[in-house]
């Protein structure tokens, strides 16, 4: 006890209670001050939260303008925060988050580490997962709203979020470098908001308190900028898909979801892609057949061409086949195979120009292939490297015709390193072609497209190109019979005579084959002979069929010598040891 206190007994002193009092009512007039200038904030605050939240379906009390409404008048915010909390939760929430386990989005394209939701995306769950009533408060007293049930139809996204983009995930500066086509988040718009672990969350998009934007998205949904700002595709804003005017011409159904923008371009990602509800979880794509995802628009209903029809004739690339097994990192040499329309087509990077050949087209711009030399590109840039693909890493396994070289392989066909071949890789080795069509020349270049095409095409026709489907096997432009034998016409061959002149080639010419005895009077097909892609052993794609599809037997070794070969002599001459049609050749000459 002090000496003061002992005086006193315990009673101040005049002087030092007035000099206390002085103190206390300064202490007092600072505490007020503080304590208005935090009321006044703290009222300011929520007041801008309110009257923003108030008009949207957040606004869960009687005078909210959403189906989900309590019957009871009560404050907007306590429907999901409680106001004064000794231990609060994140953003104060006043709503239970169950322990629930989650399915997770998950695919082979995903380099990001996705683990169960967390942060905001957990409290966002806590009622869209449509699990609890949204009125089960966390806290005992914290819930003014009378009971509400839980979240039904498409504002419930349940427990499986594997068809949702993915949440609670790392987004930082390593995960941009390594996936190669996302933005750095440094230098993401401030409107996209990352957590304080840096991590992506339905906050990064969604804003719950403001509702300016459809489903309370951060950014307006038109041309998708909100996708955009995150995801860099190559070759994107050029693309058609980034630029088109198209829009849907009626009939059938309307591909783009209810209240989209009309066009393709307004719409853009969502075009194909849906963030919640994807018809197919990886990739987050629209519909849940994989041709659909194309034919949904190029059917007929919005692209200016129907590509979809073309897959319904007889000869045809089997889409339908083998679904959901193209990888957009698979190496060709390793693939399972298959066929997709992502094979030839890359939808973030295609556009509509022709290409001259070999060179691709826009059509195929972005695509990966295989080289001339049998190496995967990562971007073809010749249009056999995207056909190479498929068509040159392995012997195919339909039925087809036996050659002499025994190989089917396109790839090793059209090498330039051949004896001969078609100028599909590049120029043709004969500088003295006789009896081309006008148009073409010695130096004239041709692509896979210029035979394997669309049946019904023409130059100023509405059927789409490409090799889609055909009348005519293999998926040719014109009928190309290879039976033997076959009548020589017009259209037996109408394939060949679109570049070599049909008249020239029937009415023997001096110092030329004598075609017009073997096609017209022995009614030997091309194919007997010539192998339209090249020959690795002969000039003039010579390289002869064994034995047409049917497994018939057409040309066999000569009779004597058992010699089975074309030597070449000269311009327009040559010998050739072989048995066809009965007569033995050993040799005989021509001309």
């Amino acid at each position: 006890m002090s000496l003061h206190n002992k005086a006193g007994r315990g009673r101040p002193r005049r002087g030092d209670t007035l000099g206390r009092r002085r103190r206390d009512g300064m202490f007092v007039m600072v505490a007020i001050a503080v304590l208005t200038v935090w009321v006044s904030c703290a009222l300011w605050r929520p007041a801008i939260a309110q009257t923003q939240v108030a008009n949207t379906k957040h606004n869960l009390s009687v005078t909210g303008p959403g189906n989900v409404q309590s019957a009871q008048a009560g404050s907007t915010c306590v429907a999901c925060h409680v106001l004064h909390d000794p231990a609060p939760m994140r953003a104060q929430w006043n709503h239970k988050t169950p322990g629930t386990t989650y399915q997770i989005y998950s695919s082979t394209s995903l380099i990001a580490k996705v683990d169960q939701p967390t942060g905001t995306s957990r409290i966002c769950l806590s009622c869209h997962d449509g699990l609890l009533a949204v009125s089960i408060p966390g806290k005992a007293n914290g819930n003014a709203l009378a009971k509400l049930a839980p979240l039904t139809g498409k504002a419930s996204l349940g427990t499986n979020l594997s068809a949702n983009h993915p949440i609670s995930f790392v987004y930082d500066s390593a995960l941009a470098m390594r996936q190669g086509e996302l933005a750095d988040p440094k230098s993401l718009p401030s409107t996209i908001r990352l957590d304080d672990k840096h991590e992506m969350q339905c906050t990064s998009c969604h804003d719950a308190h403001e509702d300016r934007q459809a489903k309370f998205l951060r950014m307006d949904g038109r041309f998708a900028p909100l996708c955009t700002s995150c995801h860099k595709q190559h070759r994107w804003n050029g693309s058609v898909h980034a630029t088109s005017s198209a829009t849907w011409k009626g009939g059938g159904t309307n591909p783009l979801l209810p209240g989209a923008p009309s066009t393709v371009a307004e719409n853009a990602c969502m075009s194909c892609h849906r963030p919640h509800a994807a018809g197919h979880p990886e990739r987050l794509l629209a519909q849940a057949s994989e041709p659909g995802n194309c034919t949904s628009c190029h059917g007929g209903s919005m692209a200016q061409k129907n590509i979809e029809v073309e897959f319904m004739k007889p000869l045809r690339h089997p889409i339908e086949t083998n679904q959901w097994v193209h990888e957009p990192r698979e190496n060709p040499l390793a693939m399972n195979r298959h066929v997709a329309c992502t094979d030839c087509h890359n939808a973030h990077a295609a556009v509509n120009a022709p290409g001259a050949p070999p060179a691709v087209s826009g059509r195929l711009f972005g695509v990966s292939g295989l080289s001339i030399s049998g190496a995967p590109v990562s971007e073809a840039q010749y249009e056999y490297e995207v056909c190479s693909k498929c068509h040159g890493v392995r012997e195919p396994t339909t039925l087809g015709l036996t050659r002499q070289s025994g190989t089917r392989n396109i790839r090793v066909k059209i090498d330039p390193a051949n004896a001969s071949y078609h100028p599909i890789a590049t120029m043709g080795t004969n500088t003295s072609v006789l009896g081309l069509q006008a148009g073409y020349t010695s130096s004239s270049m041709i692509g896979c497209s210029s035979c394997h095409n669309n049946d019904d095409w023409s130059p100023s026709g509405v059927a789409p190109s490409g090799p889609h489907g055909s009348r005519f096997d293999p998926i040719l432009q014109r009928q190309y019979l290879t039976q033997d034998p076959t009548a020589e016409s017009a259209q037996s061959f109408d394939l060949c005579y679109q570049c070599h002149n049909r008249s020239f080639l029937i009415n023997d010419q001096a110092h030329a084959f004598p075609h017009n005895r073997h096609v017209v009077t022995k009614q030997t097909p091309c194919a007997a002979c010539h192998d339209a892609h090249g020959s690795r052993q002969n000039a003039h794609l010579i390289d002869f069929m064994l034995r047409d599809k049917s497994g018939k037997s057409v040309v066999t070794r000569s009779a004597v010598q058992g010699r089975l070969e074309y030597i070449s002599t000269g311009p327009g001459r040559g010998q050739c040891y072989l048995q066809c049609h009965g007569v033995n050749h050993e040799p005989k000459s021509y001309p």
